[in-house]
């Protein structure tokens, strides 16, 4: 297995839609996960993409992209929001890493994004995701379609915007054309993720 895999943001964004399409339409590779694969990484990682996803149990991404060890550094949390420890650790990926993209992955039926949606009362720490969530609510509101989905579009939006102009590294790092971020949205359905 060839650890390096700096490739261009670009690059990296066909590589996790092709996979996407082969997820699909269960022609799954499975790539890179293997016993030379999985001893080859102990000397290190070099992932070609970074992914901001949600937590939810059905959407992994290594599993939604057909990509396996090392492929994905993967961050989650419920409402694939951002907070100073997903920020660092995309910070980490991007900056250590030499990763050239970022894809904030939200999905259709967030439940974290519903439950904000609902306006319904949040017990615990599940209302400490309410701040990062509520303004992409009211955003949509009123907007033709689902409100939770089109919520879950709107802070994937957000959520991406925000990571851009995070200083100090990953502002100059986009400035610099060495990283991208974009946005996307998994449909649980159909198993299909579109940009936006």
């Amino acid at each position: 297995m060839e650890i390096q895999q700096n490739i261009s943001a670009d690059e990296a964004i066909e590589r996790l839609l092709e996979g996407n399409r082969r997820f699909v339409t269960a022609e799954l590779t499975h790539p890179h996960q293997d016993p030379t694969c999985r001893i080859a990484l102990n000397q290190g990682q070099a992932p070609f993409a970074a992914v901001l996803a949600c937590a939810d149990s059905r959407v992994p991404p290594e599993v939604v992209f057909d990509q396996g060890l090392g492929d994905l550094f993967v961050v989650r949390v419920a409402g694939n929001i951002v907070n100073d420890q997903i920020l660092g650790s995309l910070e980490y990926a991007c900056g250590h890493l030499a990763t050239s993209l970022i894809m904030v992955m939200a999905h259709s039926r967030c439940g974290a994004i519903g439950a904000v949606a609902s306006e319904a009362e949040l017990e615990g720490h599940i209302a400490s995701l309410a701040p990062e969530i509520q303004p992409a609510v009211e955003r949509v509101k009123g907007q033709p379609g689902d409100l939770t989905d089109n919520a879950a579009r709107e802070v994937a939006r957000m959520t991406a915007e925000k990571l851009k102009n995070s200083e100090p590294v990953l502002k100059k790092l986009a400035a610099d054309g060495k990283i991208k971020v974009v946005p996307a949205f998994y449909e649980l359905e159909s198993g299909e993720l579109n940009l936006l």
